[in-house]
Parts: C-alpha cells; structure tokens; sequence
C-alpha cells in the first residue's frame, strides 16, 4: 500500500527493484508502459458520443423529487442554525432507506447508499441526530449512512473519495459544507471551478450544503457567482426561531432551477422533544412562518390568503399583503390566465378548488 508517481523515473526504478526479489520480470519496461499508458488515457478524457434529434430520451430523474435531479449537484444554502444541516438529513435518511414522508410529501425513488461528507462537525453529532431524526420518524429499521471526517479540500481528496464512491456503491453525497470542502478564497472563479470538476469526477448525486453572502441586497451563495451558475438546482433556507422554544419553522425556496421548473416553496416545522428525544418534521405552511413569510413570492402569498379571505379586490389583496397593488393586479392576472385564481363579475378574486388548480410546467 503506497502512493506511487509513476512519471518519476527515479520512483520506478526503486519499484522495479522491490517487485523483481517478488517476482524476476523486466519490471522496468512494464512500469514505464503502464506510465504512458495511464498518461494517454487520462488525456483522452471522456469518450465521443453520437446524438441525434432521433434517441429516446426519458424525463428528468430524482432520487428525491423535487430536490435532488440524480447524478446533479444542488446546493442548499442558509445562514447558520438555520436547520438546512438537519434538513439535509433528514434527504439523507430518506433516501437511504427509500421510505416516504407521507406528510412533508417527500417520496425517493427506491433506496440508495448515502455518503455524508463533514467538513464542520463530528461523528458523534451526527449520529446524535440520525439517532432523533429516525425517531421522530417512526422507523422499524436502523439506519445506516457512510460517515467521513474532512479536513482536506474536495479537489485533493478526489481519489480517495472516487474509491469510497464506487466500494459503497453510493447514490447520494452529502457535503457540509461548501466553504471548507472548497479550501480556498470562494470569491475566486477557480476555487468554484476547482470544487465542480472534482464533484464532477465522482459523478455521484451531491446535495452541498452551503452559506449565504453577506451585506447583499439578494441573498446568493457566498463566494463567485460561479457556485449558483453550475449548481443545477439551488434552494434557499430561510428560518424562524423563538428563543428557547422547542421548535424550528424553515421555509425552503427555490431560487435556481436548470432541469425543471421553479417548484413552489416548501415548509417544514422541526420539533425538538428534550436534548436527547425525537425530532419530529411536519409540514408548515411557508407563510405561516414567522418573518419567512414575508420573504415569500407575492403568489405563494395570494394562494394562501383568498381561500381564508374569500373573494378580495386586487387593492385589498395588495393592502392585506402590504404589497405594491400595482405588482398585485399584475400577478393575480397571470394566475387568472394559468387558471390559479378565479376572477368574478365584479373584479373580485377567488381561490379555486383544488381539484380546479391547474399547475403549469
């Protein structure tokens, strides 16, 4: 067991002068050829293919719809203790066992070996969680995650990570987080570019957890533009408080989307039973948050309040929600056009039925 430089002549020659007391061959030439070789391999890089307007293509697959498009990186971005870690988990935990959420609605497709990557904690903390989290969920049956301690960047632990990948046979990766599995000034391109071509080179599904740019009008990722532009999903965390309550209300939005459309955002209550009992998650309507509310798109907001309002005028909806009218008239018409919202005689808007709604791709 060593790490070997093959394009070394002088770490050949010692080699094939430890393999030859093993075994008399001409380990010389042998070494020199596996070193071009492998050269000439990696240089090639990936094979040609041949594409046509005519192959079959099939949808967009999830190993959990609608966050994690498979063989893709999404990133989940908040500011610390705002429970994405948790939630990142939990993703985690379902996946690996391949059961539903029935009331967060979070269905994986079948089961898959998970990899958690911790730049930030300890084993000991996580499995604390794991242990809760799988309580408040009722599970029968363990659950089990394959668990690192990082201390070195992503890109110069690629090998040994490429390794781990294939022998467990992983699905999913988890990696927490962006900042220290980058292991470099964020604000560079290359430090972004860097971090990508090593997850692209464990072609493995990845949700990376990450925090957000400080002093900043919109909320990004912090570092380069370049971690949101080659992420392929990116769902901000937005989070709710009360000190010394026994419960956490997180709203999650989606801010990125390059396979589907944006998906509505989603809600979720976490309750903390003692320091040692279960972690419950139930579903929390994204409005209903505290200050995560008002960070909602003025639609999330309309449909959750005209089905306890009843029918309003756009200027009531507009007040109601201390939103720009204007924005609001502009809004409840594109949801009267894509059948969201009804429009009555009179100028009011109503909700519509479920069964009426009619969701856009």
């Amino acid at each position: 067991m060593a790490r070997l430089n093959l394009t070394s002549s002088t770490a050949r020659k010692r080699l094939a002068d430890q393999l030859a007391d093993l075994y008399p061959v001409d380990w010389v030439r042998i070494l020199e050829q596996l070193c071009v070789l492998t050269l000439n391999r990696e240089r090639e890089g990936e094979p040609w293919l041949s594409l046509t307007s005519e192959d079959e293509v099939e949808p967009v697959r999830y190993l959990l719809p609608p966050f994690l498009p498979e063989g893709e990186p999404t990133i989940l971005y908040g500011p610390g203790g705002s429970g994405k870690s948790l939630f990142a988990l939990l993703i985690g935990m379902l996946v690996a066992t391949g059961k539903a959420h029935p009331k967060l609605k979070l269905n994986p497709n079948g089961a898959a070996r998970v990899l958690y990557l911790d730049w930030e904690t300890s084993a000991s903390e996580i499995r604390r969680r794991l242990h809760r989290l799988a309580k408040g969920l009722d599970l029968a049956e363990p659950v089990e995650l394959r668990y690192r301690r990082c201390v070195q960047p992503l890109a110069d632990d690629v090998e040994v990570l490429q390794e781990a990948v294939q022998e467990f046979e992983a699905g999913l990766l988890i990696i927490d987080s962006l900042a220290p599995a980058c292991g470099g000034d964020l604000s560079v391109p290359e430090t972004a570019m860097g971090f990508f071509r090593a997850l692209r080179r464990l072609n493995c599904t990845a949700l990376v957890v990450a925090h957000p740019a400080k002093n900043s009008e919109r909320k990004t990722i912090f570092g380069s533009v370049f971690y949101t532009n080659l992420a392929r999903s990116v769902w901000e965390v937005q989070t709710y408080q009360d000190v010394g309550g026994d419960s956490i209300g997180v709203g999650l939005f989606h801010r990125k989307a390059n396979l589907s459309r944006l998906q509505r955002p989603l809600g979720v209550e976490f309750l903390f039973d003692g320091d040692l009992g279960p972690i419950r998650a139930f579903p929390r309507d994204v409005v209903e948050i505290p200050e995560v509310g008002e960070n909602a798109p003025v639609r999330t907001r309309i449909l959750a309040l005209l089905p306890k309002s009843g029918p309003l005028k756009p200027k009531e909806v507009a007040d109601r929600l201390g939103a720009s009218e204007g924005t609001v008239r502009k809004e409840l018409a594109r949801m009267r056009d894509r059948g969201l919202v009804a429009q009555l005689h009179d100028g009011r808007y109503a909700a519509r039925a479920p069964e009426e709604e009619v969701v856009p791709f």
